[in-house]
């Protein structure tokens, strides 16, 4: 018995042996599963191919999440190859690949700048995935209810050379025309009441004479060239200031008094440029006009959307794509038919829009902008750049070092090179060391980063402190920034949903919709009440928050103008009205022959003569002012003559003023109206009436620019009663219409609109009328003299809040 117990015992033992065995055998097996290579390849078309190769029993598992923009790839219980794992690639779409082994099994993270679509095929241990990133740009705005089209770029050259001046001005009008080679950014206005200046920027002068004669009220011109900024400047002495408009074809720069001797201005978008300092990215939009634009934020995306009449030269790239910087990309395009720029950032970053000389700036940070670090504008930025892209290295000698050590301890290294900089140096506590250096006449920098380079370190400059550590210290630092980024994700995914309701004051819900889906997360809900013009929000405390700032920042009262119009009619009228009026007769006058033996002579036109015979010619002046008439005749009564003069002269002057003002909202139409309606009855069958509406009609559209200035579109109509007969009734109408840039509370004129009506009406006995110097013995004249002008006064003034 104790035998057999024994050989239940032995053979249980070698059951566990061999399980165990097996077991390991199998873990073993698991463990075999390897991932051999890793590979990414990108098509001409954009395409981008991920290769994995792995074993035939490899299994692979995929993830896709946007927040950030990752692919992950898991393949349970294998592993990587060291070549596997060593492997990487990064471009402006896929920013970084990292390859690990976790729990799970082996891991790859694909991270990419922007949303992707793709399709995978998995066979034999084998993955292939394919990615095509989504244009995010045109996605986001479409899912906000803009449509975003393509640019149309003008074939038109950009101007380099100012070729020549013409003074076409006359004793009473201003007309200049200056020769070019292409379009010209400029600029006019007056230094003083009799003094003229025209800039154009970046243009070289062909003109050799230095100071041009005067013509009509022009009195001399002088020319000058300038730098910086480069360009060619024109003073025009003139003996009266005027209104002045401009204008450019690509051919001249035109400038007058009067608007239609200008052509119309085209602005154009000349160049896009990216210039990056350190942490900061800008973006200069060249322009050759004054930049008249819009800015919003659509779905995280800045637009920026300009004026009517900007176009964009051909030489302007419509896409760039950066990598690692504030900015991802911007791309040219239009939004119901404005030119638009739209600049997607690349994560959250702080941004700001504003105008510079060149056009306009926007400046990008992956940190808030600070006092010290908002001094580095646009004029450092260019100049950084112009000695990057020529190569010169115009340091200044300050900045220049010689060394020559050796085996000094790295700090003491940086210590001496970073002397009298007035900079605050801090070290990590890694930095250890020893350098040897020997250099003459480099630049400090270049200096410094010798030494890092060799060291392995870096350096951080932030708010005058350098900060010198490890770049495996730099590393550890970012992973534990991305772990509470992820840690502050998982605990904004558990915090609770609250709902509110948040007001909008001063425009509808709906307009806002799209830049308050921006700040939600994926969980937050978004509805509009349009009852009460609210939004109500579901989501974490911290996200309505956001949604609550944003919406105070962009709901505020839109802009007011104020139009002041002054309408003056004058009305001037002469008329000079000549008659005359004589007659006679001959009676009884006894012949020598049988027949006739008597003879009578006397007018008749059907009216009397004072002495009571008719009248030979018969043309008074109806209602005059003075008459003379003069009888004669004699004793016998037998001859009598009686003559009449008629003369009137009447003189009508008339000015009405009518002084209307209207208050307009920021880019909507106002209409000024002055007068009444005529209703015309037909004769006849037809006896409908027909109402005809007679008068001055004012309509203006102004716009605040970001200077506080103010564009306006105006047009002006005058239209009176013409012609009425019994069935119809005609109107006559005068009309202007143009375009101002006034300053706020400035006056500009319309007129032009000018009658002068010149008439002579003669009555006369036919024949008799045309003989020399006689003739006026049988005609009477009245010359009819009138004018009418109309002039209009327009102020406009921003109400202020």
């Amino acid at each position: 018995m104790r035998i057999y117990k024994l050989f239940v015992v032995a053979v249980s033992l070698i059951l566990i042996i061999a399980c165990a065995s097996k077991k390991e055998q199998a873990g073993n097996m698991i463990l075999q599963k390897k991932i051999k290579a890793v590979s990414v390849e990108k098509s001409a078309e954009g395409k981008y191919i991920l290769n994995l190769t792995g074993d035939s029993s490899v299994k692979y598992k995929i993830y896709y999440s946007k927040s950030p923009y990752k692919l992950t790839v898991l393949a349970a219980d294998s592993l990587f190859s060291e070549e596997a794992m060593k492997y990487s690639y990064s471009d402006e779409v896929i920013t970084k690949t990292a390859a690990f082994i976790s729990d799970q099994g082996a891991t790859l993270e694909v991270y990419l700048s922007s949303d992707a679509n793709y399709t995978f095929d998995e066979k034999d241990g084998n993955l292939k995935v394919d990615l095509q990133v989504v244009k995010a740009e045109i996605k986001d705005l479409g899912d906000a209810g803009i449509e975003f089209n393509s640019a149309e770029f003008e074939n038109v050259e950009l101007g380099k050379n100012v070729l020549n001046i013409s003074n076409l001005s006359d004793d009473n009008n201003l007309l200049l025309k200056i020769g070019l080679d292409g379009v010209v950014k400029y600029d006019f206005g007056y230094l003083n009441d009799k003094l003229l200046y025209i800039d154009i920027f970046d243009v070289t002068s062909q003109i050799t004479e230095k100071t041009l004669p005067g013509k009509g009220i022009v009195r001399r011109i002088k020319i000058g060239s300038y730098y910086p900024p480069q360009k060619v400047r024109f003073l025009v002495d003139i003996n009266m200031s005027n209104p002045i408009f401009a204008g450019q074809n690509g051919k001249y720069l035109i400038l007058s008094n009067e608007v239609a001797n200008v052509p119309r201005d085209d602005k154009y978008i000349t160049s896009i440029e990216s210039i990056a300092v350190k942490k900061y990215q800008s973006i200069i939009i060249k322009l050759t006009g004054n930049p008249v634009y819009t800015k919003k934020v659509v779905n995280g995306n800045l637009v920026l959307e300009f004026g009517k009449g900007f176009k964009a030269l051909k030489s302007v790239k419509n896409t760039m794509a950066f990598a690692n910087l504030p900015f991802r990309k911007v791309t040219v395009g239009k939004i119901a038919d404005k030119l638009s720029i739209i600049v997607v950032p690349n994560g959250e970053i702080y941004a700001k829009v504003e105008k510079v000389p060149e056009g306009v700036m926007i400046s990008g940070s992956f940190n808030n902008f600070s006092k010290a670090e908002d001094v580095l504008k646009a004029q450092e930025i260019q100049e950084t750049a112009k000695k990057e892209d020529t190569g010169v290295k115009n340091y200044d000698k300050k900045d220049l070092v010689n060394l020559s050590i050796k085996d000094m301890d790295v700090r003491e290294a940086i210590r001496l090179i970073y002397f009298g900089r007035n900079k605050n140096i801090v070290f990590g506590n890694e930095v250890k060391g020893n350098v040897s250096l020997f250099v003459k006449n480099v630049h400090y920098q270049k200096a410094l980063d010798i030494i890092y380079q060799e060291n392995n370190l870096i350096e951080i400059d932030e708010d005058n402190v350098v900060w010198v550590i490890s770049k495996a210290r730099k590393d550890e630092i970012e992973s534990k920034k991305l772990q509470d980024i992820k840690a502050a994700q998982q605990k904004q995914e558990l915090e609770p949903l609250v709902t509110e309701i948040i007001p909008v004051n001063y425009s509808a819900a709906s307009d806002y919709k799209g830049v308050l889906d921006s700040v939600l997360s994926a969980r937050g809900k978004l509805q509009i009440e349009n009852r009460t013009n609210s939004f109500v929000i579901t989501d974490t405390k911290v996200n309505i928050e956001k949604a609550k700032n944003l919406l105070a920042e962009i709901d505020k009262p839109t802009p007011q103008v104020t139009i002041e119009a002054r309408i003056v009619e004058v009305y001037d009228s002469n008329n000079t009205n000549l008659g005359i009026q004589w007659g006679g007769q001959v009676n009884n006058s006894t012949t020598a022959y049988n027949f006739p033996a008597t003879v009578g002579l006397q007018g008749n036109t059907g009216t009397t003569s004072p002495s009571g015979n008719g009248y030979l010619v018969n043309l008074p002046v109806a209602s005059p002012a003075g008459a003379f008439a003069l009888s004669l005749g004699n004793l016998s009564k037998t001859f009598a003559l009686d003559v009449a003069l008629s003369a009137l002269e009447s003189r009508n002057k008339a000015k009405t003023i009518s002084s209307p003002r209207i208050t307009t909202l920021d880019n909507e139409e106002a209409e000024i109206k002055s007068g009444g309606t005529a209703v015309i009855v037909p004769t006849g069958d037809n006896t409908a009436t027909q109402e005809i509406d007679v008068g001055i009609k004012l309509k203006v559209k102004p716009h605040i620019t970001a200077n506080k200035m103010v564009y306006m579109e105006i047009e002006v109509e005058k239209s009176s009663l013409g012609s009425v007969t019994g069935n119809t009734a005609t109107t006559e109408e005068k009309k202007a219409k143009t375009q101002v840039l006034l300053a706020n509370g400035d006056t500009t004129v319309i007129g032009g609109i000018y009658e002068d009506e010149q008439s002579v009406i003669t009555q006369q006995v036919p024949g008799l009328g045309n003989i020399p110097i006689l003739g006026w013995l049988f005609k009477s004249r009245s010359n009819i003299s009138s004018k009418k002008e109309l002039l209009v006064f327009l102020t406009p003034k921003v109400v202020e809040r």
